[in-house]
């Protein structure tokens, strides 16, 4: 029984950031923004089962890819920003120094990926060879906030939400 709820769980988590990022691929202005409220949902599901919220990172991002017809950005950045509740709790394991580098790496890896992105896939938007560097430092910007976020609604489930949704009598 506690194995059906678990892959219930992942389904309505996996269908959930699947809906949010078509909202952002119709909405073109919301499509960073439907990829962190995705990625928020990935770390719901890293909360309450572990590693196989990795499934719903898959998930999410397959069908995402297939039925989002309108725009699909909002699927390659939940690809960018999706890893980081993932990869999060394991680089706190780590020692203080080494996990700001870990950081600071991924800050890095993942602006300018998001800038490649970008290029690509709004190639208008990046007309002068000053503004790569621009959107690079502005996007590091985005994911310094998004780890603060991340932080913030960690808390905010833990200590009231899970309570709320009554996740925490699903799982008895």
């Amino acid at each position: 029984m506690k194995k059906s709820r678990e892959v219930a769980f992942l389904g309505i988590i996996s269908a959930l950031g699947v809906v949010i990022l078509f909202l952002g691929a119709i909405v073109d202005v919301l499509d960073m923004t439907a990829a962190v409220f995705a990625a928020l949902m990935l770390l719901i599901a890293w909360q309450e089962l572990r590693y196989k919220a990795v499934l719903v990172y898959f998930v999410t991002a397959i069908i995402s890819f297939f039925f989002v017809m309108f725009s699909i950005l909002p699927a390659v950045e939940y690809l960018i920003f999706g890893l980081y509740p993932i990869l999060k709790p394991l680089i706190e394991k780590t020692p203080k120094v080494l996990a700001y580098v870990l950081k600071g790496i991924y800050i890095v890896l993942a602006s300018v990926g998001s800038v490649l992105v970008m290029y690509f896939f709004v190639p208008a938007s990046i007309e002068k060879p000053y503004m790569i560097a621009v959107y690079i430092l502005m996007f590091a910007a985005v994911i310094v906030l998004f780890d603060v976020l991340m932080a913030k609604f960690k808390k905010y489930y833990v200590l009231k939400l899970r309570r709320i949704l009554r996740i925490d009598r699903f799982f008895r």
